[in-house]
C-alpha cells in the first residue's frame, strides 16, 4: 500500500472532513477523495461513512485506523531519515492543544514554522485536556500541549509553565457579589456563587475540587459545559461565574466585558505541559516543531500586557 495514501485517509479521518484535510495537505478536494476511494476498493470495504457534517469512520475504518497508525508513523520517520541531509524539512505534525492554549500560541506558533521550515505543513486539533491526551495515547497527535499531564509509560511530558487559575464573572455578577475592586479571592469564597465548569475530563475541574475539598466547601455547579465559547458566553451573559486561566478570557478582561479576579488557596494552579508519544517516533519535522514550542509560549507571554503565567520554565 502507498504510505501517502495511507496518511492522507488518517488526515481525512481525524478532521472528519475532506476539505478541511485537503486545506491542511494542500491537494484538491477530488484528488483526495480519489485516493480514499483506492484504499478502500484495496481493501474491500467500506472505511468512511459520508454525512451531512463531513465523514465518520465505519467499524471497519476504525479498526483499519487503529493498525496502521503506529506502522505509518514508523515508516514516515524511516524513509525521512533516508533522505533528510538531501532535502529542506518538510511532512504534516499534527498537535492537540487545549483551547486556551490555542488562543494564545496557534497563531505565533504557525507563523515561526512558517518561516523556519515552509516545507512543515501543521494540524491542529483542539479539545479540553482529557480529549488531547486520549488523543495523544491513541496516535492521533504527534505532539500535544495540554494542562496537568503526568508521564506514564504511553507518553513523556516536560514542564512548560504554572498558571494560576481566575473566576471570571460579568461586571455586574462581580459587583453582586462584593468582588468587582478585588485583584485576589480565596477559593473558600467560591462557596455560594453560581458556577458553570467543565467535566471532569478537564484538570482544571479536578485542580478546583481538590482544593474545595481540602478546605471543606462545597462547589454550587450549576452547569457543566465542555466548550470553552460556551463557558464564556454564560460567563458575559451573567448567567453564572467560571474557572479558567487568564489567556482564556485575555481579550474580554482587557476590553471589560468580563471581570477576571485571582484564586488563591491550596495548589490552585494548573500545570501547562508539551507531551509526546513514547509509541509513536517524531519525525524530524515534528522534532523541529517541538524545538520551537517553548520559545514561541514564552515570546507569547511577553507580547501580553498582564502576566499569564506566575512560572515558566
Amino acid at each position: 500500500m502507498d504510505l501517502k495514501r495511507l496518511e492522507y485517509f488518517l488526515l481525512v479521518a481525524d478532521h472528519g472532513s475532506f476539505s478541511r484535510a485537503s486545506s491542511v495537505i494542500g491537494i484538491a478536494q477530488p484528488a483526495l477523495g480519489r485516493q480514499v476511494q483506492r484504499l478502500e476498493e484495496i481493501c474491500g470495504a467500506k472505511l468512511l461513512y459520508r454525512h451531512g457534517r463531513g465523514v465518520s469512520l465505519t467499524p471497519e475504518g476504525q479498526v483499519f485506523a487503529d493498525r496502521i497508525r503506529p506502522l505509518v508513523a514508523e515508516l514516515a520517520s524511516a524513509t525521512e531519515g533516508l533522505s533528510a541531509g538531501e532535502r529542506p524539512l518538510s511532512g504534516v505534525v499534527t498537535i492537540g492543544m487545549t483551547p486556551t492554549v490555542m488562543s494564545l500560541m496557534g497563531l505565533p506558533l504557525l507563523q515561526r514554522l512558517r518561516e523556519l521550515a515552509p516545507g512543515v505543513k501543521l494540524n491542529f486539533l483542539t479539545g479540553y485536556s482529557g480529549y488531547v491526551h486520549e488523543w495523544l495515547v491513541d496516535g492521533r497527535l504527534d505532539i500535544a500541549i495540554l494542562h496537568d499531564a503526568r508521564r506514564s509509560q504511553h507518553i513523556a511530558v516536560d514542564f512548560l509553565a504554572s498558571a494560576r487559575l481566575f473566576l471570571v464573572s460579568h461586571p455586574g455578577q462581580a459587583q453582586k457579589a462584593g468582588i468587582m475592586r478585588r485583584q485576589s479571592l480565596s477559593v473558600r469564597s467560591l462557596a455560594g456563587l453560581p458556577l458553570a465548569l467543565p467535566s471532569r475530563t478537564h484538570g482544571l475541574r479536578r485542580t478546583l475540587e481538590a482544593a474545595a475539598t481540602k478546605l471543606q466547601i462545597a462547589l454550587d455547579i450549576e452547569y457543566e459545559l465542555d466548550t470553552l465559547t460556551l463557558l464564556k458566553d454564560v460567563a458575559l451573559a451573567g448567567i453564572a461565574h467560571t474557572v479558567l486561566a487568564l489567556p482564556a478570557v485575555l481579550a474580554e478582561v482587557k476590553s471589560g466585558a468580563l471581570k477576571a479576579t485571582a484564586l488563591t488557596g491550596p495548589q490552585v494552579e494548573t500545570r501547562l505541559m508539551v507531551a509526546t508519544s513514547l509509541n509513536r517516533p517524531l519525525t524530524q519535522a515534528g522534532r523541529a516543531v517541538l524545538d520551537e514550542i517553548r520559545p514561541v509560549l514564552i515570546d507569547s507571554i511577553k507580547l501580553a500586557s498582564i502576566p499569564l503565567y506566575i512560572q515558566v520554565a
